[in-house]
Formats: structure tokens, sequence, C-alpha cells
């Protein structure tokens, strides 16, 4: 009974690997290089171009707060050097002591601003990059999917896609098969010439 079971499972999957190579006989293959469409596609450079558009944005925002920041350093560090002048008055030390609290208190919220904007704004631009993305990626795979379906194609591959261990997943493919030139210009049918 034991030496059935190996037996049996052996007769299993050879049976089962026979259908597979028969059928594989009348499979069509279709062949897109998905990072080659994403990069081409008009969409993708519009979205690209809002994304830069807020990061620089950002940046100006940034640099304003920093500029900001640098004034209070400046101005705390000459109430420091005043608060070292041995000619001054109690007073005048007292009331430059108080402006240079107030000063430094007022840099260190700018400061803890300043990283909330920064970790803010990156975590929007990183949400809304990968947003776009997904809904590019959509579009596309719906193209795909039409086009698949008007060649009469079984199966389509991303030969842009790697398999474990950073292996492509598609070593080898026809030209003939590969239609990322014509799904390139079915996506960007629609695009506006600047």
């Amino acid at each position: 009974m034991t030496h059935f079971v190996p037996k049996l499972f052996i007769a299993v999957l050879s049976f089962a690997m026979l259908l597979c190579f028969s059928s594989a006989q009348s499979l069509k293959v279709g062949i897109v290089d998905m990072n080659r469409v994403f990069a081409e596609y008009y969409k993708t450079k519009d979205a690209d171009k809002v994304v830069n558009e807020q990061k620089e944005a950002a940046k100006k925002e940034l640099e304003s707060i920093n500029n900001d920041y640098k004034k209070l350093l400046d101005s705390y560090q000459n109430l420091a050097k005043e608060l070292k002048d041995p000619a001054i008055g109690e007073a005048l030390r007292k009331k430059k002591t108080e402006e240079a609290q107030q000063v430094a208190s007022k840099a260190r919220a700018l400061e803890r601003e300043k990283k909330e904007l920064t970790d803010r704004r990156q975590r929007m631009l990183l949400t809304e990059v990968d947003r776009k993305r997904k809904a590019l990626i959509e579009e596309i795979q719906d193209v795909v999917s039409d086009m698949a379906k008007k060649k009469n194609y079984d199966v389509v591959f991303d030969k842009s896609g790697l398999g474990t261990r950073g292996i492509p997943f598609l070593l080898h493919s026809k030209d003939g098969v590969d239609f990322s030139e014509e799904l390139i210009g079915e996506l960007n049918k629609g695009a506006t010439t600047p």
C-alpha cells in the first residue's frame, strides 16, 4: 500500500503534465513590457509633472521657513553676544535674557513646524504618487485586456517582471508576440500634443 501512493501521485502528475503540454500547443501568448509602457504613457508623464510641481512648492515653503529660522538663530546669537558684554547693566541683562529665551522658544517652535510640515508633505506626496500609480496601472491593464481579447491572446505576460531572487520571470520571447509598441500607441491616442 505504501508503494501505491507514490506511484499514484506520479501517475496523476504525469497525466496533468500531459494535459498541460497538449493544451499548451494551442495557447496564444502575448508579451508586454509594462515598465516601458508605464514610462511612455502620457498620463504618467503628466502625473510626474504634477508631483514635481508639488515637490517644488513644498521646497519653496520649506526654504521660507528655513530663512525665518536662520533669522531667529542670528537674532539669538546677537543677544547671546550682548549678554556676554560685562558693561551692560543688570536690568538690561535681564531684558536681553528674556528676549533670548523668547527667540529660542520661537526657533524651537519653528523647528517643530518645519519637521511636521516636511513629514506631512512627504506622506501626502507618497500617498498621491501611490494613488496615481495604481490608477494608471489599472487603466493600462484595462487596455491590455481589451487588446488581448481583440488579438485573441489566451495569456499576456509582463516581460519586465521579476520572479524570485530578482531573476526575470520571462527569459525569452519572440518579438512578434510583444505588443508593447502597439499598446503605447493605443494609450497615447488621447494625448494632446504640446
